[in-house]
This record gives C-alpha cells, structure tokens and sequence, in this order.
C-alpha cells in the first residue's frame, strides 16, 4: 500500500484508572491472578494481549468489520465451497495447494488440516479466496487428482513398511519419528507443495504467486489497527496503529485464596448429612488498576491509504471501547463489571507519553481505606510534572471525564460525559490534523 505523508506525528493517548473488586480476569497458567513486580511491590497485572484481544473485539462489533487470526483459513474456506457442491476432500485439497503456492517459508499444514501458523486475516480475504478456488475449479482438477494420488501413493508405501518391519521385529520398539503424525503433515505439505509450485508455474500453470499472495496482504480497518505479522513475507507484514501496556495496580497487592464448595442438589433432597459435591480453592485479587494505550493516528492513516472518514470512525471506537470493556473471567462467580473511574485522552504532535510513572510508587490507602481518590491524584500530580518537563506545544489537546466529584488541575477540560468526552477528542484530533 501507498504511504501517505501526514505533516506531523498524532499520537492519542488513552489512560484510565480503574477499581476492580474482588475478581480474577486475567489468569496465568496456575490459575492466579496475573502479577508482576514494580517499583519493588507485588502489582496485579492484566496483560496487552488480553487487553487488546477484548477491545478489539468491542472495536470490531462497533465498526461492523471483522478480521480473524486463526489457523482454520483452509477449515473455513472448505466449508464454504462445500455448500457450493465441491467435495470435502478436494475442496480442502485446493485451499492448501493455494496457501502453499505462496511459497512461504515455514507455512505448511497442521495435522487437522489448517496451516500451521496463525494467519490475521479480513473476513473479506476468506471470502474472496473461496472466489478464486470456485471459479478455477475445472483448472484445478487434475493437480487435485495428482496430489490425492501421491498421497496415497504415499501412504501405501508406509503401510507396506510397517507391515515389514512388524515381521522383522523380534521386541518392542517405540515408534520412530517417521511413524508419527508430525511427519505425515510434512509429507502431505511437500506433496502439496510440488503441486501448488505447478499451479503456479508460468509455462503449465493457470495462477501467479501475487494473486495468492494478494489476500495475505490484504487489509481493513482492524489489520489496520492492530497489526501483523507473518514471517518471511514482508509484504503482509503491517506496523500497528494501537501500543497498549500490561495495566497495574497503583498499590501493593496480595493474592486471596477462597475455599468454596458446590452443593450437590440432589443428596440435598435426599436429605444426606453433606451436601457438597466438590471442594476446591481459587485465587482472587482487588485492584485499583492504572491502564495506558495509545493510538498513532498518522500510523493509522497511512495503513488506511488515507482513508480519513475510517480513521475517524476506528478513533472513535478506540476511546468508546475503555467505556464499553467489562472483564470476562470468572465472570458468572464475580460480576466485575465496573466502569473506569476516570478517563484521560492527550492528543500529541510528538510522541506517546505514558504515565505509568505516577505509580512507581505505590499508592497508600487513605486513612478511610480505598485507592481511588490517591490514584487519580497522583495521576494528575504526575501530568502536570509533564507538562513542565515537555512543555505544552505539542500537546494538541486532552481532556477527561469522571465519576468524581474531585477536580484536576493538570487534565485538560472536563467533559460532563463518555459522549461529550469522545465528541472533545475527536475535535481536537481534526483540528491537529488540520
């Protein structure tokens, strides 16, 4: 895609400050809440990724554009030329051979017939690589027929030399590595793979290697925002328009452990002595979270082709989406669903600033208990300290919204709600764009 020179960097700062109760939305693999050290105390932590798969999820539902990384392009392709009379088998023969003709290095197929590798696609390129395979259908036939033919070529010669070395073999032996289902994939890639080179063979062949490669390249609004990667094809590859930090705690935390029970119904009505059908423990935290993400509005543009009327409505959806978010895990049992505290947007014509730094310090609880009212605080204390130390051109605008009664001085204007909050930033955003 085309670069489109912007005549300065905008950058859209989002930080919010967030009590969650008693709660486990992020896990690690034991179970526990995420934590992580700073600052020398233990903080609970949720991380980016789970972060950003959650609002690219409310983004995504907010644009009405989907993109989807998975490893199920072959699957789901297959499915959609089943329902137009292709066969399971050959349609699934073709969507490989395709993929495979790309010719990148280390994309092969898994065991269950996907690619081995995560592909981040629009929903459009799934559609538009099901047209291609459906209106070359005739041409594709006979290396359907060879590449089904080698296969099974292929897998007589196998069973032919198991069955000699079981008469041969006087003990028993593990399975050696060629037995196994790791190399019937590569067998079925390289078989694939000498077919899809064919396909696309300028003599013999009925396609280019850029009309496949075109739908790995392709983009929309969220490959747009979110980026990806895929190695050893630098041409998919797109920079992100969206950085987004591990929230943490403003406060030392400590990771409570809660035995419960589930009651078995049924021996209750019975009228046994104990109704408990399982004992187990969990582990939660409480929290009052400091989160940081930042949008470069010249990155989006540029990944957009200029497309400024998408810009505008992906920004938008990138601030509503910190009011829209509720937490997930563990939800039917904790119900966290909270809205954040305050909200803070800074649009800059320099750089992203975050100020996680607030809180490298932790946050002692007032003598009342509770975080939030010292956080935010600390949160305005610290923006103003930045606003010293960088000075005020370049910062285009910002401005804030809350559920405190409490006033900043460091924060920009104060908007009375997330709409007049949202509508403040995107002004200011077009005004920096001129």
């Amino acid at each position: 895609m085309t670069g489109i020179s912007l005549p300065r960097a905008i950058h859209l700062d989002l930080m919010q400050i967030q009590s969650t109760p008693y709660a486990s939305a992020n896990r690690d693999r034991n179970g526990s809440p995420k934590s992580a050290l700073y600052g020398g105390v233990l903080r609970g932590r949720e991380s980016a990724q789970h972060q950003k798969y959650h609002q690219r999820d409310i983004v995504q539902d907010m644009l009405g554009v989907k993109a989807f990384r998975t490893r199920a392009t072959t699957l789901t392709a297959t499915e959609q030329l089943t329902g137009r009379g292709w066969d399971r088998a050959e349609a699934l023969t073709a969507v490989q051979m395709l993929l495979l003709s790309t010719q990148v290095k280390g994309l092969g197929i898994a065991d269950n017939g996907g690619t081995n590798v995560l592909l981040f696609l629009p929903e459009t390129a799934i559609t538009e690589l099901v047209e291609l395979v459906d209106r070359n259908r005739d041409a594709f036939a006979p290396f359907i027929a060879q590449a089904h033919a080698d296969l099974d070529k292929e897998a007589k010669k196998k069973t032919t030399s198991r069955k000699a070395k079981a008469a041969t073999d006087t003990a028993d032996t593990d399975p050696t590595p060629e037995d196994d289902g790791e190399a019937e994939d590569k067998n079925r890639t390289t078989i694939l793979t000498a077919q899809a080179k064919k396909i696309i063979d300028k003599k013999d062949g009925f396609l280019t290697k850029d009309d496949v490669l075109s739908l790995l390249r392709s983009r929309n609004a969220i490959v747009a925002a979110y980026g990806r990667m895929l190695a050893n094809e630098p041409g998919s590859i797109v920079e992100a328009a969206i950085q987004t930090a591990h929230a943490l705690s403003t406060h030392a935390i400590t990771t409570q452990i809660d035995s419960f029970t589930a009651v078995d119904d049924m021996l209750k009505e019975l009228g046994e002595e104990s109704g408990a059908g399982h004992l187990g423990e969990q582990r939660y935290n409480s929290a009052t979270l400091f989160k940081y993400s930042t949008l470069n509005i010249t990155k989006l543009t540029g990944n957009l082709d200029g497309d400024h009327a998408t810009v505008r409505d992906v920004t938008e959806a990138f601030l509503r989406a910190a009011g829209a978010h509720r937490h997930v895990g563990k939800v039917s049992g904790t119900a966290p669903h909270t809205l954040p505290h305050l909200l803070y947007a800074a649009v800059r014509t320099d750089r992203p600033v975050n100020l996680a730094g607030a809180f490298e310090e932790p946050v002692a609880a007032t003598a009342a208990g509770g975080y939030l009212t010292a956080s935010m605080s600390r949160l305005d204390a610290h923006a103003g300290a930045h606003h010293r130390f960088l000075g005020l051109d370049r910062l285009a605008g910002h401005t804030h919204v809350t559920l405190s009664d409490h006033e900043f001085t460091h924060l920009g204007e104060r908007a009375g709600s997330l709409d007049e909050f949202v509508t403040t930033t995107l002004a200011v955003i077009d005004k920096a764009l001129g």
